[in-house]
């Protein structure tokens, strides 16, 4: 465990094999693979080695059903806005997709309801950090999340996760510079409504700053351009939109 915390490494999964031996997987900031060479004492150990090896690698045994992955996906624009997301996210109702897909709405529901905070604040580093621009604007950032419907979800879904990405970023924490004075009913994905009406800015948060806006899913992008547009009139120097994943339309809706 000692070896994990010097390198930074997130647990992604642990398990006691004996009283000698924990195996696990970490997650890394690594792009290249560095490995160790050892001698082992005799072949019984080796081929145990291999076992366990090949078991945590590469079995399609599944330890936590949620996916890994350090790079944004793709890219767009949003009323003239740079927007990243890191997956494409089939809702509920679509029934006939993929087990990675699976994983993918898994983490995004497990996200919603605060537990994986950790998890999600370590790969948006690793994604957000492999940006070709963030380290001009890092100096000068800010991280803001698009609230939730209710201040209880808020909190919830994005206050140690702010915490944890603007340490990791080590960019200015803005879950504050929002502030819900009374929650209202959900209304992503919906169109031609204010959806900023229950909020109180705070724009020393984000005046002449840039703008990490982030949420977990973007669908419509109606709440995106509202609170975008609201953040540059209150002062905001530029808004870039980073995402956990984009919806994709079934084919009965496209």
């Amino acid at each position: 465990m000692s070896i994990c915390q010097s390198f930074d490494w997130y647990i992604v999964s642990k398990d006691t094999f004996n009283d000698h031996l924990i195996i696990g997987i970490g997650l890394s900031d690594k792009e290249s693979i560095n490995g160790e060479l050892y001698r082992v004492q005799d072949e019984t150990t080796l081929t145990l080695w291999r076992d366990i090896l090949h078991f945590t690698f590469e079995s399609d045994f599944v330890r936590r059903f949620f996916p890994y992955n350090t790079h944004f996906k793709g890219k767009m624009r949003i009323d003239g806005a740079l927007c990243f997301y890191i997956h494409d996210y089939y809702p509920t109702r679509c029934k006939d997709i993929s087990v990675s897909d699976r994983k993918t709405s898994n983490l995004v529901f497990r996200f919603k309801e605060g537990r994986q905070a950790a998890l999600v604040a370590k790969i948006f580093s690793l994604c957000i950090a492999r940006m070709p621009f963030f380290k001009e604007k890092a100096a000068n950032a800010v991280l803001i999340p698009i609230p939730a419907a209710t201040r209880e979800r808020n909190i919830t879904r994005f206050a140690r996760f702010c915490s944890l990405l603007s340490r990791r970023l080590k960019v200015v924490d803005g879950f504050r510079a929002t502030w819900i004075k009374e929650d209202r009913e959900q209304m992503k994905g919906t169109h031609g409504q204010d959806k900023l009406s229950n909020l109180i800015f705070h724009p020393d948060y984000f005046k002449g700053r840039d703008v990490f806006l982030i949420d977990d899913i973007i669908s419509s992008g109606e709440n995106f351009t509202q609170m975008k547009r609201k953040l540059i009139q209150l002062g905001a120097k530029s808004v870039t939109g980073l995402f956990l994943g984009k919806t994709i339309k079934s084919e009965n809706q496209k």
